[in-house]
């Protein structure tokens, strides 16, 4: 194997500067030569083959280095590059380039950059040699000193306007750059490190940040500290061979633009060089890292669980379900819709408000007067049907009792409007003020309703019916009376709806702040009493005020209109709803429509016919549920349930056949099926 002729120490001793004096055996032996002999010897080199193992002088001691094969197996196991580790040897002058290496003018007819030759190298596996007949990037040949160094070049000429912005700034970057003086070397000889049959000056291994991450740590194995480069993003070249050989350190490589375009290093890749006569210690410190725990590929943290999508995951639990381990909750139930997917059934719930109470024994005027009683009725309606959702829900006139109105209670009548604050004297807006919400009406004791059912810790979502702006108006003046001032004095209904709807604002975020889930009740948004148009004027912006509102605390809104909707699906969808629930229709299947025009934008909820719940037969009920189940429930993005609140008298056996229908008809297995026979 060729060998470096005597005195050529001087250059490569490791761990010293480029020129800095030899010392101990190298510095006697340098000590003997005069310079003219150093050159003379440089020039004269010739290629030997040593008798004995190959070695670097390290402070003056003879220190073995490893053979090239031994390395490069090494630098496979520890840290497995997809590309050859190359093997560069600078040719001194007169030294014969290896007889089987090729050459880019002769072999190829091409000339090639200093680059491009190391990556046709390690892509290859082939030994390639490159002296100044084949070179053809400048750069490249000036920091190798294959060439002089001309003043256009030093003055930053190649670097004004590509790199720099100016030519004084070129010419500094110029002059960051290690270059090797002119004709101190013929060329250079690259080879896979395997197959290298020359003493390498240096090896390269391109590689993944982490790769070179290893790299570094065993550099770093014996020594300690950090190591240190520098980068210029341009003529990796000079960095690869000329730095390493003149710091005699490993250096950390950030490939350049030439490197990219002509050698096609990847985006992912990264190099790494090290000094010949650093190579055995940069192993043991593989070694000894990769011994500590410190491996490649990276030793990653694999005790733990992992987060699948929420698909995946419903499948086991429906395993542990089928199999009597485990069941789905009422809230697993509507998340479920919520997530445009399934679990073993689709959610139910009707619609209750005062038919609790009378279940419970109670009068409906106890019902919505008595908060404590009010949360123990609905948790026993609970405890008998097992509902997925239940609400907190009264009635709908407390908020504007609140305002002023004066409100009519029955021990069998749900509550209803007496007087309107602004049914004869409309002026009277201008001299309100906002009612507090925790001092006012029944307010406080609905809030204490929603704060008794959280604090219940059911299985289930929980909402609470608030009344929207618009009903809250409504009832402030009167229907006839607001429905003609939309014709006659459109902007006193504006300015009443900035009134309830601040009001709705103020008294909603009291309701959420028992982190109950919002729903607001407009039945009075119908178009059975107003037009599409009347909506999109005096209704709609005030519903995307609340619902952008909203979607600033993370909460989703949910309205229930009475009546016809289906005009409005596509305006409550563009306003925001997250939910939408509805009502019968005998003169369209309004569930089909908003299945249809909804396409899972917003969860849909109903509509099986509240007014039933007095007097249909069971067969009734059950043919009614599954018309809703085959119309929406393939669809998800679904709950069953009632077109709006039921009876207070309703009969409970058909409340309860209600949900044993819904529980069996809207299991997934056989809705899926009978969809699929339809």
């Amino acid at each position: 194997m060729p060998r470096i002729a005597e005195g050529a120490e001087r250059v490569t001793e490791p761990g010293r500067e480029w020129g800095t004096p030899a010392t101990g055996f190298a510095a006697e032996r340098s000590a003997r030569i005069r310079p003219d002999d150093l050159e003379r010897h440089e020039r004269a080199a010739v290629p030997m083959v040593s008798p004995r193992p190959l070695v670097a002088r390290r402070s003056g001691r003879r220190v073995p280095v490893v053979d090239p094969k031994k390395a490069n197996e090494e630098l496979i196991a520890y840290i497995r590059p997809q590309t050859f580790p190359v093997a560069v040897r600078m040719l001194r002058p007169g030294e014969p380039i290896p007889e089987k290496a090729r050459r880019p003018a002769r072999d190829f007819k091409a000339h090639f950059a200093n680059c491009q030759t190391i990556d046709m190298v390690r892509r290859y596996g082939w030994s390639v040699a490159l002296t100044r007949e084949d070179s053809i990037c400048s750069l490249g040949i000036v920091a190798l000193g294959l060439d002089r160094e001309l003043k256009f070049y030093s003055d930053g000429n190649l670097c004004a306007g590509m790199y720099t912005e100016t030519a004084e700034a070129g010419a500094r970057s110029e002059a960051a750059v290690d270059k090797f003086a002119y004709r101190r070397y013929d060329g250079f000889v690259a080879a896979p490190l395997e197959r290298a049959n020359f003493e390498p000056d240096l090896v390269v291994i391109y590689a993944t940040p982490a790769q070179v991450m290893r790299l570094v740590q065993g550099a770093l194995w014996k020594r300690g500290g950090k190591l240190t480069s520098s980068f210029g993003g341009r003529i990796d070249c000079s960095e690869i061979i000329v730095t390493t050989m003149k710091t005699q350190e490993c250096q950390v490589i950030l490939p350049c633009s030439g490197d990219r375009i002509f050698g096609q290093t990847q985006d992912h890749e990264m190099a790494f060089s090290i000094p010949w006569g650093r190579m055995e210690e940069v192993l043991e410190g593989l070694r000894g890292t990769h011994t500590g725990g410190i491996r490649y590929p990276i030793t990653q943290f694999m005790q733990y669980e992992g987060k699948f999508p929420p698909q995946y995951l419903a499948v086991n639990k429906l395993w542990d379900v089928r199999e009597g381990k485990d069941r789905f909750t009422g809230k697993e139930h509507v998340v479920a819709a919520y997530k445009r997917t399934f679990t073993d059934r689709i959610p139910v719930y009707p619609i209750i408000a005062a038919y609790a109470g009378i279940q419970d024994g109670l009068t409906i005027r106890e019902y919505c007067r008595d908060p404590q009683k009010a949360i123990k009725a609905q948790l026993n309606a609970y405890e008998k049907l097992q509902q997925d959702v239940v609400l907190a829900y009264t009635d709908l006139a407390k908020e504007a009792e609140a305002m002023g109105c004066g409100v009519k209670y029955s021990d069998t009548i749900v509550p209803s409007i007496g007087t309107h604050i602004l049914g004869d004297d409309k002026g009277r807006l201008a001299r309100m003020e906002l009612p507090d919400p925790r001092k006012v009406g029944r307010l406080p004791a609905f809030l204490e309703i929603c704060e008794g059912l959280m604090a219940a810790g059911l299985p289930t979502a929980i909402g609470a019916v608030v009344t929207g702006p618009w009903t809250v108006a409504m009832l402030m003046r009167g229907p006839e009376n607001l429905l003609l001032d939309t014709v006659d004095e459109p902007r006193f209904v504006h300015d009443l709806m900035r009134f309830t709807t601040e009001f709705t604002k103020q008294f909603g975020d009291l309701v959420v702040g028992t982190k109950i889930g919002l729903s607001l009740s407009e039945p009075t948004s119908s178009c059975s009493l107003i037009s599409p148009d009347d909506y999109r004027t005096f209704i709609k912006p005030y519903h995307r005020e609340l619902i952008e509102y909203y979607k600033q605390k993370k909460v989703n809104l949910t309205v229930h209109i009475c009546g016809m909707t289906h005009p409005l699906y596509e305006d409550l969808i563009d306003a925001g709803f997250a939910t939408i629930s509805i009502d019968i229709d005998p003169s369209v299947d309004q569930l089909k429509r908003l299945v249809e025009v909804s396409n899972k934008r917003a969860v849909v909820i109903g509509n099986v016919d509240a007014t039933i719940f007095e007097r249909a037969t069971a067969a009734q009920m059950e043919a009614e549920v599954k018309r809703c189940v085959a119309t929406a429930a393939r669809h998800s993005a679904y709950i069953l349930s009632t077109s709006c609140e039921i009876p207070p008298l309703s009969r409970p056996e058909l409340v309860q056949t209600f949900m044993d229908a819904a529980k069996e008809h809207g299991r997934y297995e056989r809705f899926t099926a009978e969809a699929g026979t339809a």
